[in-house]
């Protein structure tokens, strides 16, 4: 075989992992996505009792992040009472893709729970924050979206009064999480 041949032959396989290596990564992440949601259908506390005269229901158009979402009314819904890692931070007046440990996680997980569905969201004290956005405790269903990714290791416990109706619950699936290192749990230092 000639030189030309096999340094031809090479760059083609450059080539082909070079590409392999840029769709190894999303591959990746719907892999674990579905691999979660798999698990969240199983989950191992009770969900709240459906539904008050207070809740609204919306359709959801995208997840923005772990605990962000996009209603199809163009306004922004904020989980109540947890906190997801971050998948932007701001760079002067910008915001630039730099994600925080299992950002990517927690998006994939919320946006294949609730993008495109309708939603039930319920309301503690407070309606809005200071950014505007609505707060809501997110339902799919049975499925109780912010309790589920406390419950997986993806969202930490923020309690913010006077919005503490689930404070309780969450702290305890945080605790789980915690002692069963899933998630943010398995890097984390400490007991």
């Amino acid at each position: 075989m000639a030189d030309w041949q096999r340094i031809s032959r090479a760059a083609a396989v450059d080539r082909l992992l070079s590409m392999l290596r840029r769709r190894a990564k999303p591959l990746l992440w719907l892999t674990v996505g579905v691999a979660l949601g798999l698990v969240w259908s199983h989950t191992p506390w009770s969900p709240p009792a459906s539904g008050s005269a207070d809740d609204e229901y919306a359709v959801v158009v995208r997840a923005i992040d772990g605990d962000t979402i996009e209603l199809a009314t163009g306004e922004r819904v904020r989980y109540v009472g947890i906190d997801t890692p971050e998948l932007y931070q701001r760079s002067g007046t910008a915001w630039v893709y730099h994600p925080e440990p299992y950002a990517e996680q927690a998006w994939t997980v919320n946006r294949l729970a609730v993008e495109g569905r309708t939603v039930r969201m319920e309301f503690d004290v407070e309606r809005r924050d200071r950014y505007r956005r609505r707060l809501a405790y997110v339902y799919l269903d049975d499925r109780f979206v912010n309790a589920d990714l406390v419950a997986q290791g993806l969202a930490d416990v923020r309690t913010i009064p006077p919005n503490t109706r689930y404070a309780e619950l969450f702290r305890r699936l945080e605790r789980e999480a915690h002692d069963a290192r899933r998630g943010v749990w398995a890097e984390r230092a400490g007991p």
